[in-house]
């Protein structure tokens, strides 16, 4: 993935998911610090503060979501979405667990 694709897709997050969807929530410090390393990565590609924490939390469930679908066989491929702005948008997800070592390890091995 390269900036443009993560900032093309950023645009096309914000048009597309409503900002309407506002949650309050408790989180361990943890949590909170690694929700804003992925929303810091996510504007470092963008090169401007466009992500929200309410962003990244979204991004997260839809990511999973979508995941769910095509690891349960609902879903047999990708859709134009995922790839077009799921897939630049998970990959700051991604990087900050693999650099906290929180992927299952079976899935590390496989890249």
């Amino acid at each position: 993935m390269n900036d443009d694709d993560i900032a093309s897709a950023a645009s096309r997050f914000h048009e597309d998911v409503p900002h309407q969807f506002q949650v309050s929530l408790t989180m361990s410090i943890q949590t909170r610090d690694r929700l804003r390393a992925i929303q810091d990565a996510l504007n470092d590609s963008v090169g401007e503060r466009v992500f929200t924490t309410n962003d990244v939390m979204r991004i997260a469930l839809l990511g999973a979501s979508r995941y769910h679908a095509l690891a349960t066989g609902e879903r047999q491929e990708l859709e134009s979405l995922d790839e077009d702005q799921l897939l630049p948008l998970t990959a700051p997800v991604r990087e900050a667990l693999e650099g906290e070592d929180l992927l299952d390890p079976a899935e590390r091995d496989s890249n």
